[in-house]
């Protein structure tokens, strides 16, 4: 998988590519194959669960013992005389682990994510980090992004780059800039990062994570420009699976939530609406209710909390929130949203 997509819109990517992994080995002995498997394993589980830390939680070192149970196909490549073993593990095989280990289940629907950063050095002052001048850097942010599973885009820096993102609004993190810088790119998320040398030898990053309507402040230090960059991305990683898995004993209260859906207007339409609302990890049921003209109605029984679940919503570029026009409101007061008086309503595109 290719995480950096240069001038592509950054949308929600389903990732198929969670459960494969490549490992260095030093032969194709059975005992390196072995150990390879226990690492390859123990980095889909971090992908799977968008828990960077999961590889040291207790319950999964038995998992881990018996890696090789759980692969599917494996396969030896070289490059530049090293030896690679690609392992592919069972999905089905990983995901009902995970749900027995009551651990959180990240879904491989996930936000495209759009990063801008700007550095300031002590020999060259303030600038934008771009892919050009920073060919290394932009390559092992690639590398995590594939680690974690989170679908990574970088602006191209062209001039309509850099008239809507100006290295001004960049450093000063300016939210209404970055809406319109990313226009083009229709990110599901944007990471703004501004990366400062302090030192000959040391580094301190200021982050700002956009999404959903919200925003996340954070911070990294460490003793490189690639450290506290690989940090800031590993930090929007962690926040973006807090905000999307699907944990096994939540104590959220299943509940039913209408969604009415205008602009269905053939099978195709029908089927692929259903089908993503119903294929969705967090919820447990998608029912069809009623079909009027263009118009499909569901009831969608979830435990997420109402504004989690327009978030995992938006993640499909097909339904766009339909403006709210037309609400009921009863007795003075307006119905929930999300129920039969006034439903989450969307288009599909």
């Amino acid at each position: 998988m290719a995480a950096i997509m240069l001038a592509m819109p950054s949308s929600a990517r389903v990732l198929p590519d969670l459960y494969e992994v490549s490992e260095a080995v030093p032969s194709r002995g059975a005992t390196d194959r072995a150990d390879a498997a226990v690492r390859g394993l123990g980095r889909v589980f971090i992908r799977v669960t968008g828990d960077q830390k999961i590889t040291s939680d207790v319950k999964l070192a038995p998992v881990l013992a018996q890696a090789q149970k759980y692969v599917q196909s494996y396969r030896y490549d070289s490059d530049n005389n090293q030896l690679y073993l690609n392992l592919t593990f069972d999905p089905k095989a990983v995901n009902e682990l995970v749900h027995q280990l009551q651990l959180p289940l990240w879904p491989n629907n996930r936000p495209g994510t759009l990063v801008w950063m700007a550095v300031d050095t002590l020999e060259h002052g303030r600038d934008t980090l771009g892919q050009d001048d920073y060919p290394e850097l932009f390559g092992l942010l690639d590398g995590l992004a594939m680690e974690r599973g989170l679908p990574l885009d970088f602006p191209v820096m062209d001039l309509n780059d850099q008239r809507n993102m100006p290295l001004g609004s960049l450093w000063a993190q300016d939210e209404s800039a970055a809406q319109q810088a990313g226009v083009r790119y229709r990110p599901d998320a944007t990471l703004m990062g501004r990366l400062l040398q302090t030192s000959a030898q040391r580094w301190q990053a200021n982050w700002l994570l956009i999404h959903g309507g919200r925003s996340y402040a954070f911070d990294a230090e460490g003793s490189s420009l690639e450290e506290v960059a690989l940090r800031g991305v590993n930090e929007a990683a962690n926040r973006l699976a807090e905000r999307y898995a699907v944990r096994a004993g939540d104590s959220g209260v299943a509940s039913a939530v209408l969604v009415e859906i205008a602009g269905i207007r053939s099978f195709a339409d029908y089927s692929a609406a259903t089908r993503y609302l119903q294929g969705l990890a967090q919820v447990s049921s998608a029912d069809v209710l009623a079909v009027n003209g263009d118009r499909l109605t569901l009831s969608l029984t979830t435990s997420i909390q109402l504004e989690t679940l327009r978030d995992v919503l938006s993640l499909n570029r097909n339904l766009q929130l339909a403006a709210e026009d037309g609400l009921v409101d009863l007795t003075g007061y307006r119905a929930p949203l999300g129920s039969a008086q006034n439903p989450l309503r969307y288009s599909w595109h």
